[in-house]
């Protein structure tokens, strides 16, 4: 009879000691969900790196698989810079046409304030303050091939918006000191007519620059006339 009793509470014993064991096991493995990241490749750490970077714009000529603008599309690039992305709080609205733009760094001008010919024009304001210039300017034309006549072979692709479809025309000028950079979006209406963006900016890198806040004002652009 004793001897049976010993052996129950040596089972017992046994059975409690099996137990803290699992609870000291599931413990450890508590606190290092919590406190352990799991072990990377320095590989997988590069990639994370460049995902969060998000430096120059993933813009692109004629790229079926893109359809973007034709600009500077290789963010591993030391000669490319980043495209500004600033918020385009701001509006203006002339002859029918509504665009959106930078107010931050921006002014619009409309009716006679504008140079002859042109509904709105967006140039920067006393805040601006960076070496590369840019001047946006919003017109008609009588139709989309002679809004890119303007241009003198340009680099071409073909954009749509929500509400236009056209094409886009980009032109860098080297020769000038400094550099020039012309883009024209053009977009045709149902009389005909084209709607134009159209964007002058100086320096080398003038359009890399403003590509993306081109692309977005060309996406809000609105015609009501």
């Amino acid at each position: 009879m004793m001897r049976r009793k010993s052996q129950l509470i040596a089972l017992l014993v046994g059975v409690l000691i099996l137990s803290l064991g699992l609870v000291a096991c599931g413990g450890d493995d508590s606190d290092d969900d919590g406190d352990s990241a799991p072990d990377t490749t320095p590989e997988q750490t590069a990639a994370a790196a460049d995902l969060d970077l998000g430096v120059g714009p993933d813009l692109a000529l004629g790229a079926a698989e893109n359809s973007g603008l034709p600009g500077c599309n290789d963010p591993n690039d030391t000669e490319c810079p980043v495209p500004l992305d600033v918020d385009l709080d701001g509006e203006a609205s002339a002859g029918g046409v509504t665009v959106s733009y930078p107010a931050r760094y921006f002014d619009a001008v409309t009716g006679n304030d504008a140079p002859d010919g042109v509904l709105i024009e967006i140039a920067p304001n006393e805040k601006y303050a960076f070496e590369e210039q840019a001047t946006f300017q919003v017109y008609f034309a009588g139709s989309v091939d002679a809004a890119l006549a303007e241009l003198d072979d340009p680099l071409i692709v073909e954009w749509s918006t929500e509400t236009l479809s056209g094409t886009v025309g980009v032109v860098k000028d080297r020769d000038q000191d400094p550099p020039e950079n012309t883009t024209i979006g053009a977009f045709a209406l149902d009389d005909g007519r084209a709607v134009v963006l159209k964007l002058a900016t100086t320096g080398q890198y003038g359009w890399d620059l403003y590509s993306r806040i081109f692309e977005r004002m060309v996406g809000s652009l609105v015609v009501t006339g």
